[in-house]
């Protein structure tokens, strides 16, 4: 497997090799006789002229027969081809011995086809094919230019075959030859091409196992050598990259052990990733403890997990772990092409926060009862001073306002407390019938109108011509319409309109009530906080309690409801459904 490469390469030579040796001799092959037959022919061109020249002196009397014979006939190898002389009138008189022969009769008849052509003072040239002659033929001319005879040197196609069969083998041997003389020089260079690329092959390898320090052997400057400057390169790239994340992983490593929440990494296929040490010990686990082996995980918290991964959503509950309540939540990791990736999960320790809370709800609780007692005082100092007990009629006047304003006052405040404790603690389930949401909203504006106009506020109402029949507790749905117009009138900028404005939404019915007036952006959170005011010295109207028992009604119905300020702008929403919901709570 380490020389394939350099194999590859020598055989590609050596093909190459081949493959231009038998180019060459198909080539040779086509083009060789025709080459060779028009060298024939350039040689045999003078010579006919030659011999024309004598025999034209021969046949015009300047020399005697025996002096034409020496120097035609009896030099007949000199010629290198085989002479036919004509007279005029066609009497071949210079012929080749063979000529009676049955080949040589075909050859003249060859020939003769062509003396026409000749007699006519033209001269003939046709060069040798696979299965034709070469012959050369010219005019015998006397002295008045006229023609008197005609010369032809005739190359048999036999002697033609003969000198190429013994090129063709020569070529043949020299082709293999040169091929045996290249593997050595193709070798040695496919070698020496294979090398660098071995050496970066391992070195590449090396750097796959984590050895960032081996570099790659670069000499020159062509593109092998590139190549190797390139994975060099990539070799420091990769160095110094995974150094980086290697410190980056020990520092959230450590980040996520000093933690005092549980961190869980799940993949896509729910399977535990990662996780800390605190994640181990909030699910009831000891410190050297698998995370696997704790029940809490293995039986609730990671079936869940992977439902919710695939099911691509979000989730957040409670578990009781021993004398601890846990929060667990998972948030879902997206990959690059926006797919479920894992997720998170946060274990949180809620126990503190949970025993605070439920303190305060019985604090609330208390405190309703224990008011009861001084409002009863107050009624009965009521009772006195109208029973003359206070003897200037002014100041029993005056007292009888205070009593009377602190006494309700706290009754209000008393019934506020009651109801939202009630709501609270979850033993209230609403009826969910069929409402006229139309209906209802027309006459809480109705009651509305008079009381905004001797505030100095208009009231005004939108909403489409047709409204569909919406499911919910009528009574409960206007307490939550009148706590939030009160709060509108309340905080509302003197002489501005409030707004009560139904639109309808997918399946749901929405409730805006909005007017003019601001809420800091870090109130926000906390308006439906109980007791919590934006007046930080609590010095304006109200128990601040209306919005919390609004949130609580909203909840409980299975619906939600919205608090934002934009452009000077509060506006409360809330929704009511049009269809029944199944998991709606019934009496």
């Amino acid at each position: 497997m380490r020389n394939t490469f350099l194999r590859k390469i020598l055989a590609i030579v050596l093909a190459a090799v081949l493959l231009s040796a038998v180019m060459t001799l198909l080539v040779f092959r086509m083009t060789g006789i025709g080459v060779y037959s028009e060298i024939q022919l350039n040689e045999l061109q003078p010579r006919a002229a030659f011999l024309a020249k004598r025999s034209a002196q021969y046949l015009l009397g300047t020399i005697g027969y025996r002096e034409y014979q020496s120097i035609v006939v009896e030099n007949n190898s000199i010629w290198g081809a085989a002479p036919y002389i004509f007279t005029v009138d066609g009497t071949l008189f210079v012929y080749p011995p063979d000529t009676d022969t049955e080949a040589g009769k075909r050859t003249l008849s060859f020939v003769e086809s062509y003396l026409p052509t000749v007699l006519s003072g033209n001269s003939v040239s046709i060069r040798s094919s696979f299965a034709a002659d070469t012959l050369i033929g010219e005019p015998i001319y006397g002295k008045t230019g006229n023609v008197i005879g005609a010369v032809f040197l005739l190359k048999p196609l036999s002697e033609l075959r003969t000198a190429m069969k013994s090129l063709w083998t020569a070529l043949l041997i020299a082709v293999c030859v040169i091929t045996l003389l290249m593997i050595l020089p193709a070798y040695l260079v496919s070698r020496r091409v294979a090398k660098p690329l071995r050496q970066m092959n391992e070195a590449a390898l090396a750097m796959a196992h984590g050895n960032f320090s081996i570099r790659a052997d670069v000499r020159g400057s062509d593109e092998v050598a590139q190549l190797g400057s390139s994975i060099n390169y990539l070799s420091e790239a990769l160095s110094k990259t995974i150094s980086d994340l290697i410190f980056e992983r020990n520092r959230l490593r450590t980040t996520l052990d000093g933690l005092g929440e549980g961190v869980i990494g799940l993949n896509a296929e729910a399977r535990v990733m990662q996780y800390n040490p605190a994640a181990v010990m909030l699910l009831g686990g000891c410190e050297q403890a698998n995370l696997g082996s704790i029940p809490v995980f293995a039986d609730t918290i990671l079936p869940k997990a992977a439902d919710a991964i695939a099911k691509a959503e979000d989730f957040s509950f409670e578990e009781k772990v021993g004398e601890r309540i846990i929060s667990v939540s998972l948030s879902l990791l997206k990959g690059a092409q926006g797919s479920i990736a894992g997720g998170i999960l946060l274990v949180r320790d809620n126990t503190e926060s949970a025993r605070l809370e439920q303190t305060r709800r019985d604090y609330v609780a208390n405190v309703s009862h224990e008011l009861r007692t001084p409002l009863a005082s107050i009624r009965s100092l009521s009772d006195a001073l109208s029973d003359g007990l206070v003897k200037k009629e002014e100041d029993r006047i005056r007292y009888y306002g205070y009593i009377q304003k602190e006494s309700m006052r706290l009754s209000r405040l008393i019934d506020d407390l009651l109801e939202l404790s009630r709501l609270q603690s979850g033993t209230i389930a609403f009826e969910k019938r069929k409402m006229d949401v139309a209906e209802l909203v027309y006459d809480v504006a109705e009651r509305y109108k008079m009381s905004a106009e001797e505030s100095g506020h208009r009231l005004q109402l939108r909403m489409p011509d047709v409204i569909p029949f919406a499911y919910g507790n009528q009574d409960r749905v206007e307490q939550v319409l009148i706590i939030l117009l009160d709060n509108a009138f309340k905080h509302a900028s003197e002489n501005s309109a409030v707004s009560l404005a139904v639109a309808e939404k997918t399946d749901k019915l929405e409730i805006t009530v909005s007017n003019k007036g601001t809420i800091d952006r870090e109130d926000l959170p906390h308006v439906f906080e109980r007791f919590y005011k934006a007046d930080k010295a609590h010095t304006g109207n109200g128990t601040g309690l209306g919005l919390s028992i609004a949130k609580e009604i909203i909840k409980l119905m299975g619906e939600t409801i919205t608090v934002e300020c934009e452009d000077e702008t509060v506006r409360f929403r809330f929704t009511i459904s049009t269809h029944l919901q199944k998991n709606a709570k019934q009496v």
